[in-house]
């Protein structure tokens, strides 16, 4: 069967022709190899730090648990300030605080109370991507003759992914239904979706107003073997789309670490996060780590700022918790974008659409189906960015959790281990432990005494059942 996948999926590559949006960032094929990538409608500015860092009204802040409701309404009012909303799983508060005070100020005298465990500044992390072009070409990250992309159409002859394993796409929202302004991708109707939910709109409607959403989530599980468009990573899983990310790209921690509690909550075995910055904070830390002990998986988007201070980014930045990913273009170096240090855990294809290395007359992208400016509008960009080569990792450890290897610790030794070294001999800050292998991933032998730790788990639900917010 994955035989005839395969030969299927180079046939209808080969046939099909290009097409392209109207968009800013178009590009003339003839001129393909030789443009300079564009940004995300600003979310992406030349500089991370021209835009605002954080929310300018609201901090947030978590109490001690012998704190009451009352308490904390009162402490809250003895500022000025009112308790915005609330994280019941993690027990912590948007606080809106008056146009007068500054946000650093304000954090301070509540992280000074007695009854409070920490106070923090409501930091914004964006995504990590820059679309570039809209037409058709293969895609080269999957497998190639060359440079052999991630393997995956071996690993597909092993494991091609079990529905009953759901991968969280924590984004700007995936275009997976037809409703109300929104249309469905077409290149995601043979996709299994499990009900997420909207953060940014506080709605059971995750429908992306962006398109990055919808082009990760098509790199991890995109409808393949279906005679249209490209493939996804593993194509027999079940999408869990969260949005926490609005039009711009851009969210605030307390949404972000609210979208990762209700995707452990309710059964993701992988959570893709897409997106960071380089402010710390204990809120998202904490998100993390919860689905981590819940038993997901979490993989990160090391960051795309090598060129802009090549600082820290997070949540990738977690190393506890997280697999943080750098990007590789298609000669499997580091694409010039990608972050590296000491938290960089694993490297996957992110492109680079300033070359055409494999000569084919379209920059060396990711390709995936999403739209540019209307969510009914659809058609094949290449992006690039680790926030595209995040999607590769996550898609990988879905195959192995549908595998039978289930524990994050697990799947972290498997996708490591196999990796291919680049760079320095063993483990380094530009490719971490190496270039993922999917292939060699799912024929990973665990050590027989590392093989039986239990998880801790959650109560879940099922794709049948309805999920729960936080």
């Amino acid at each position: 069967m994955v035989k005839s996948l395969v030969a299927s999926l180079a046939a209808f590559t080969l046939l099909m022709t290009f097409s392209i949006l109207p968009a800013p960032a178009a590009i003339d094929p003839a001129y393909a190899g030789t443009t300079a990538p564009a940004d995300v409608d600003g979310a992406m500015a030349d500089s991370p730090y021209e835009c605002p860092q954080y929310c300018p009204d609201s901090i947030i802040v978590k109490f001690h648990t012998d704190v009451n409701d009352a308490q904390r309404t009162a402490l809250a009012d003895s500022y000025g300030c009112s308790i915005m909303d609330t994280c019941s799983g993690g027990d912590f508060h948007r606080v809106l605080i008056p146009e007068t005070h500054a946000p650093e100020l304000m954090a301070a005298l509540f992280e000074a109370e007695e009854g409070v465990e920490y106070a923090e500044l409501n930091y914004y992390d964006d995504i990590f991507a820059e679309p570039n072009d809209t037409f058709y070409s293969f895609q080269w990250h999957m497998s190639n003759d060359v440079t052999g992309g991630i393997y995956i159409e071996d690993a597909w002859e092993i494991e091609t992914g079990d529905p009953n394993v759901i991968i969280a796409v924590v984004d700007t929202g995936v275009a997976y239904e037809d409703f109300g302004d929104f249309r469905q991708a077409p290149d995601l109707t043979g996709t299994s979706f499990v009900p997420g939910y909207d953060f940014v709109n506080d709605d059971e409607h995750p429908n992306d107003d962006q398109g990055h959403g919808t082009h990760v989530a098509g790199t991890i599980g995109q409808s393949t073997n279906n005679g249209l468009g490209v493939a996804g990573v593993a194509f027999g899983c079940s999408l869990m789309p969260v949005k926490v990310l609005d039009a711009d790209g851009t969210g605030d921690h307390f949404t972000i670490a609210r979208g990762i509690r209700f995707a452990a909550e309710n059964g993701a075995k992988v959570i893709n996060l897409s997106f960071g910055s380089s402010s710390r904070s204990k809120t998202m830390e904490q998100a993390v780590a919860y689905a981590y002990r819940a038993g997901a998986t979490v993989v990160c988007a090391a960051g795309n700022d090598f060129l802009r201070g090549n600082a820290r980014f997070y949540p990738a930045g977690y190393d506890d918790y997280c697999i943080a990913v750098a990007a590789t273009r298609y000669d499997d170096t580091r694409a010039p974008y990608s972050n590296t240090g000491s938290y960089v855990d694993v490297a996957a294809p992110g492109g680079d659409t300033s070359v055409d290395q494999n000569r084919d007359g379209y920059v060396d992208g990711i390709l995936q189906q999403t739209f540019a400016l209307d969510p009914t509008d659809f058609a094949y960009f290449f992006f690039q960015g680790t926030s595209m080569a995040a999607p590769h990792v996550s898609g990988v450890a879905a195959l192995l959790v549908s595998h039978g290897v289930t524990r994050p610790d697990d799947v972290r030794a498997a996708i490591e281990n196999s990796a291919i070294d680049m760079g320095a001999p063993g483990w380094d800050p530009q490719y971490g432990h190496g270039l993922l292998n999917a292939r060699a991933a799912l024929t990973y032998e665990r050590p027989s005494d590392d093989r039986e730790r239990p998880a801790v788990s959650v109560p879940a639900a099922s794709p049948a059942q309805a999920p729960r917010t936080s």
